[in-house]
């Protein structure tokens, strides 16, 4: 084995390495935030009548945490930023960053839902740790279909809760922002592939798919899901709408786990 065979294997197992660290912080994370919404399901919406003052108590410190822990992840991630731009070592903050964004988010949806929004938030944490480990594990093209899938999937669960409601709003403005955002997301893809997967950044050129990425699949996956959204918002029964995203990820995740082998 020549000296350039073995820097190769070393660089590799170490982005391997590295790439092992993310996926354990991101589930440690997951892990953590989930259990802290278990206790506030149970102690602020669920709490017996002795337990009054601790919820009284609770009421206060989630709109202190909301505010508390926001703030920390600007200046954390302020650090974060730093570290990196100096090519230093940033896992730890960058993780950090993150982990203090989803306390933030999640006290301020306890907060302004009354606790309602914890249903949402109780899928939106695992998926979010799921969507991080396709993003590290699988192609970026199934990253893509995985990204639009949950979006047309909250957009249906909104829709089951909102059409006809006081917060239909809610339902119609997310409709309308999400679907603007994947046919946004579709026109970089386009662009992507027609220079031959890279797209320019800060004026650096970046490799975003393969040189054999199938863009039809892409720009379906966005037909799907914008489809998905405004049958959401017309009425279209959620279970309907449930099968179909959930059936089009399925049929790509066998398609790209071949890929793969």
């Amino acid at each position: 084995m020549d000296k350039n065979t073995k820097q190769m294997k070393a660089v590799r197992a170490k982005q391997e390495e590295a790439v092992l660290n993310r996926i354990l912080c991101w589930i440690a994370g997951g892990v953590v935030l989930e259990f802290l919404l278990l206790l506030l399901n149970r102690y602020y919406c669920h709490y017996l009548a002795g337990e009054i003052e601790l919820r009284l108590a609770l009421g206060t410190a989630v709109k202190v945490i909301a505010v508390a822990a926001a703030v920390g992840a600007v200046l954390v991630g302020l650090n974060w930023k730093k570290k990196h731009a100096a090519g230093k070592s940033a896992l730890v903050s960058g993780m950090f960053t993150w982990f203090l964004a989803g306390v933030s988010v999640s006290c301020f949806v306890t907060w302004l839902t009354e606790g309602e929004g914890l249903k949402l938030l109780y899928v939106g944490v695992p998926a979010a740790v799921v969507l991080v480990l396709i993003y590290y594990l699988y192609q970026r093209e199934f990253f893509w279909v995985a990204c639009s899938t949950a979006v047309s999937l909250l957009g249906s669960w909104l829709a089951s809760r909102g059409v006809g409601g006081r917060y239909a709003f809610v339902v119609y403005i997310y409709a309308v922002l999400a679907a603007v955002a994947v046919l946004a997301a579709a026109g970089l893809i386009r662009k992507a592939q027609g220079a031959g997967g890279m797209v320019e950044y800060k004026g650096e050129k970046r490799r975003v798919f393969p040189k054999d990425a199938n863009y039809s699949l892409l720009y379906l996956t966005a037909v799907i899901t914008v489809a998905v959204l405004a049958a959401g918002a017309l009425g279209v029964g959620a279970m309907i709408l449930y099968g179909a995203s959930a059936a089009w990820v399925l049929v790509m995740a066998v398609y790209y786990t071949v890929k793969l082998m």
